[in-house]
């Protein structure tokens, strides 16, 4: 079956996991392709695993004959699908001009897409998340005439719903990975429920270890986190509740990832006298997070709302951490909850609460044994349903059913 994924950006460190589900597409025989909307990211950090879909990633130029011909052949071939989707769009962005704006800008592309799709083959178009990638998927299937698809991650449903119920309704499925995520589409107006599919995100197969860490014994607590470092991940929180603990307990944190808050959260642990706890490593490649994973005692992901309600879906960095057996201190957030359960397979804690997660990791540090079983129950619950070459092969099977 020949696959079309849509995505905004590519590569892009943060959304691997979008990438992961292409790579098993191939290998469960498919032919997969990934258009990504804005230019290509020069400089970006490639996992070795991706490298080859690199050279099978491409977009089209905004001013490109290829683009603004075929809005013109569009235009001129079929003038009544293209006057109702400029009304659609129109309709649906009174709201947000600034939005709508955008998809007005990438709308000669998408109808590129479309006719390279048909010209090619392709059989079916997915949009990996439910804005703009959604909106491009949608407008090129019916450009093409094949179906296409969606997921529905976090803030791609919280910060806009523009044109979220038209597209759903000309979707043949709606992909959610979260049961709270699914809640939140059910109360939309107008929103095909039918078609929602519950489709988790996922770690490889491969990186489940048959037993967690060793106890910490004669040896510093190994503290770590993993993402980006912007507002909604909470890192200043964890960084007050490191400044929290207790001057006799042994720890040291590594901070794994870049951002907007890069310099303001050394600045933060620096004017705390943290610097020789806590190492800044920004950026890396997976196979350098999956070492950190594999020498840490405890992983925390202290999740806040950002900006425009911007929340975490389900993150990835949860099941790696769960894969790998280490005691994970999460926030009660979005689909968190449904992985992280308090005292069941993690430590749940409300978010932006310095204190619960100092409190937390007090806890691991004094009752290991408890923290390990805690980490084993989430590392089974990862394998149950959080695989990635199970749950890519869900959506592919979706996909197939469609033709």
């Amino acid at each position: 079956m020949k696959i079309l994924v849509v995505v905004s950006e590519f590569p892009k460190l943060t959304e691997t996991f979008a990438y992961r589900n292409v790579v098993e597409y191939d290998h469960l025989g498919h032919d997969a392709r990934i258009f990504h909307i804005k230019p290509f990211r020069e400089g970006e950090i490639i996992h070795d695993f991706m490298r080859g879909l690199v050279g099978r990633a491409f977009t089209f130029g905004y001013g490109s004959f290829t683009a603004l011909g075929a809005m013109a052949a569009e235009a001129a071939t079929a003038p009544r699908r293209f006057g109702g989707l400029l009304a659609k769009i129109a309709r649906a962005h009174r709201s947000e001009p600034k939005r709508g704006l955008a998809v007005l800008v990438f709308l000669p592309k998408a109808l590129a897409l479309g006719r390279w799709c048909r010209r090619e083959g392709v059989e079916h178009i997915h949009g990996e998340f439910a804005g703009h990638p959604a909106t491009m998927a949608m407008i090129a299937a019916q450009v093409a005439d094949i179906p296409f698809s969606f997921s529905a991650h976090a803030n791609d449903i919280i910060v806009s719903q523009a044109l979220l119920v038209e597209k759903a309704q000309e979707a043949a499925f709606v992909r959610s990975i979260s049961r709270y995520n699914i809640a939140f589409l059910e109360k939309l107006d107008g929103f095909p429920t039918d078609k929602l599919q519950l489709v988790r995100c996922g770690v490889t197969r491969a990186i489940v270890r048959k037993e967690g860490p060793p106890a910490p014994v004669n040896e510093p607590l190994r503290i770590l986190y993993v993402g980006s470092l912007i507002k909604k991940k909470g890192v200043n929180h964890l960084i007050d509740a490191l400044a929290a603990l207790p001057a006799d307990l042994k720890w040291e944190a590594r901070i794994v990832g870049g951002g907007d808050l890069a310099e303001s959260l050394a600045a933060q642990a620096h004017s705390l006298g943290l610097d020789d706890r806590i190492k800044f490593e920004g950026p890396q490649p997976a196979e350098a997070v999956a070492q950190a994973f594999a020498k840490a005692h405890v992983a925390v992901v202290p999740s806040i709302v950002g900006d425009q309600g911007r929340i975490e879906g389900i993150p990835v960095v949860v099941m790696e951490a769960l894969a790998h057996g280490i005691p994970v201190i999460a926030s009660a957030l979005s689909g968190i909850p449904e992985l992280v359960e308090d005292g069941v397979t993690g430590y749940l804690l409300p978010p932006g609460d310095s204190a619960a997660i100092a409190n937390a990791i007090k806890s691991i540090a004094a009752d290991w044994d408890t923290a390990a079983a805690i980490a084993a129950r989430g590392r089974e619950r990862v394998s149950a349903e959080y695989i990635v070459e199970d749950n890519a092969r869900k959506l592919a099977t979706l996909m197939e059913k469609t033709r």
